[in-house]
């Protein structure tokens, strides 16, 4: 792999780190249910920055199909009530809803900037050069997560109920 490919695996490494960051913080706040009808605006997202980036040509099937699911997705969660946690302040909600969205976007993001970096990697993509981008993808996105993780003190929580360990 050329220097420059690897930086760039790396920078969409971070970048998904960053996105799995701003996932967690929005499913911690909201009902699954809610982030299900968020991320499935990931497929706009995705589609739009297929568009921008690797010049994604839109066919009549594809828009319908973006169009008909968005919708679909927004349907669903017009009908639902109040589902806010009751012991959740109405800021938190909005923030979790609001790293949702930016989480699908950024994931929406990511996907055509694979493929535009597999575009201008400037040499033959083979397996094994797939397989050696996700790799590296994998390895900073993992790096992000456990530096995050050890900023936050996570690793000195205890995953055994109080009453076994006393």
């Amino acid at each position: 792999m050329k220097p420059r490919l690897f930086i760039a695996a790396a920078v969409i490494g971070i970048l998904t780190g960053v996105d799995d960051y701003i996932y967690a913080y929005g499913v911690a706040r909201l009902p699954v249910s809610t982030v299900a009808l968020i991320i499935a605006s990931q497929l706009v997202f995705t589609a739009v920055f297929a568009f921008v980036l690797v010049k994604q040509k839109f066919t009549s099937y594809s828009i319908n199909a973006v169009f008909l699911l968005t919708m679909g997705a927004g349907v669903l969660g017009l009908n639902t009530s109040s589902d806010r946690p009751k012991n959740e302040s109405y800021r938190e909600y909005v923030l979790g809803f609001v790293m949702t969205v930016g989480a699908a976007a950024l994931y929406g993001f990511i996907l055509p900037l694979v493929e535009l970096t597999y575009k201008k990697a400037k040499q033959e993509i083979s397996y094994g050069l797939v397989l050696e981008i996700q790799a590296v993808m994998c390895l900073f996105a993992t790096a992000f997560s456990t530096i995050g993780m050890l900023v936050n003190n996570d690793f000195k929580v205890s995953f055994l109920p109080r009453s076994i360990l006393v």
